[in-house]
Formats: structure tokens, C-alpha cells, sequence
């Protein structure tokens, strides 16, 4: 079947130009349509999730007001004393002198036989103060010479004569100072 047209070449025109003007109107009010609805869906959405991060962040901070006023709380405190308790410990330990290098130099000074009963040593003045019991007369002037004789790490011993009275059953005191390195 074949459509004839009787109309007028320009009215046939006219009425292409008018169908075209209502598909292009339609097309214009669809975009304006569609246009209008993501706009409204975008500040929607803006408000949404503005309103769902006030009541987040006011969540938050309920959360740790609770945190702090409960058990929490009482182990925050309790690391704290601990942590306050390590770092006097810390403070105490790196003032204290260390003695093992003292204690180490000493020992292979005394003669065989010969008993230190005291062994006080001054930090600041850096000196030794030792007393003992000797057997003999000859032992307490060894310790005396083992002493004066390790000049790298002792110095400036004193020689008191009452040392040497007695020949046997001698009680002695000797006093003498350290070099610098022996007592850190």
C-alpha cells in the first residue's frame, strides 16, 4: 500500500519542520527532566551523608568518653605507674657506679693467705679503703707491693707502719685511689 500526499509541497514542509520542532522540544524537556532529577538526587545524597557524619562523629566521641571513664581508664593508669616505675629505674640504674671492673682488677692483687674483712671505696674522692687479717708480716707488705705496683689502674697507696708491727696475726689498713676508667 502506497501513502499519497495531496498536500502542498511548502505545507509538506511545514509539517516535517513542526514534527522535528515537537521531537526536538521533547528532547529539550527529557534533558531539563533528567537534568532536574540528578541534581535533586546529588544534594539528597549530600545532605544524607552530612547528616550520616555528624551522627558518626558524635558516635565517636561518645565511644571514647566511654572508653576513658571505664576499664580503660584504670589500665591507662596502671601502664602509666609501670612506665613511671621503668623510667626511675632507668634513672637510677645510669647514675649507680659500675663495679665490675674494680672488682675484677683486685682480687689477683691479694696474696694467698691474706683475709680482706672491708672494702670501702668513696666514688667522688675515687679512693679504696681496705682492712684484713694477715698471717704474716711478709704477706701484708706483698699486698702492699702488688697494690703500688699496678700504677695503670691504682695509685697514691698509703704505707701506715702499724701494718707492720706485729710478725704474725697482723691486722692492716691500707688506703689507696683508683684511675679514672676503673669506676664508670
Amino acid at each position: 500500500m502506497k501513502i499519497i500526499n495531496l498536500l502542498p509541497k511548502n505545507r509538506q514542509q511545514e509539517l516535517r519542520y513542526e514534527s522535528m520542532l515537537q521531537g526536538l522540544w521533547a528532547v529539550v524537556i527529557l534533558s531539563f527532566v533528567s537534568f532536574a532529577l540528578v541534581f535533586v538526587c546529588q544534594f539528597a545524597t549530600k545532605f544524607y551523608l552530612q547528616a550520616k557524619a555528624k551522627s558518626t562523629a558524635e558516635e565517636i566521641v561518645q565511644l571514647q568518653s566511654q572508653v576513658n571513664k571505664g576499664d580503660e581508664g584504670v589500665i591507662k593508669a596502671q601502664i602509666l605507674k609501670a612506665n613511671n616505675s621503668i623510667a626511675d629505674y632507668n634513672t637510677l640504674a645510669a647514675a649507680a657506679p659500675r663495679w665490675s671492673k674494680l672488682l675484677k682488677a683486685f682480687p689477683p692483687l691479694v696474696p694467698q693467705g691474706v683475709e680482706i674483712n672491708s672494702f670501702n671505696v668513696n666514688v667522688p674522692a675515687r679512693s679504696v679503703g681496705i682492712s684484713g687479717l694477715s698471717p704474716t708480716r711478709d704477706l701484708v707488705i706483698q699486698l702492699y707491693n702488688n697494690i703500688l705496683k699496678d700504677d695503670k689502674q691504682f695509685y697514691n697507696i698509703d704505707y701506715p707502719f702499724e701494718n707492720i708491727v706485729n710478725p704474725t696475726n697482723v691486722a692492716f689498713h691500707f688506703t689507696f685511689y683508683i684511675r679514672d676508667g676503673l669506676i664508670q
